[in-house]
């Protein structure tokens, strides 16, 4: 091998590798912007979770609120109930006769 043979191999492999190095720093620099760009979507998706958590609370205490309205229809149909058999007895004991 001569020296110009040399000298135009050693020319070839430099570019080469220049060029397998560009590569590797482009892919870099692909994979830095792609988790930059990552992050900043996982930090707006997590404020969207936290007003979305914020915005649902009261949905979560309606099972509390039914609950209560139960407890209420309940009580309230056992009053009517009473009320009813207090009526009746009234009724009955009129003083004029009247049943």
């Amino acid at each position: 091998m001569t020296d110009s043979e040399l000298y135009t191999t050693w020319g070839i492999s430099l570019g080469v590798a220049a060029v397998v190095v560009i590569i590797a720093a482009a892919l870099l620099i692909a994979i830095i912007l792609t988790a930059r760009s990552i992050l900043r979507h996982a930090s707006e998706a997590e404020a969207a979770v936290a007003r979305i958590s914020e915005h649902t609370r009261v949905i979560w205490a309606l099972d509390q609120t039914n609950a209560v309205a139960r407890e209420i229809l309940d009580e309230s149909t056992r009053i009517d109930g009473q009320m009813e058999r207090i009526a009746g007895a009234l009724a009955h004991d009129e003083p004029d006769g009247r049943s």
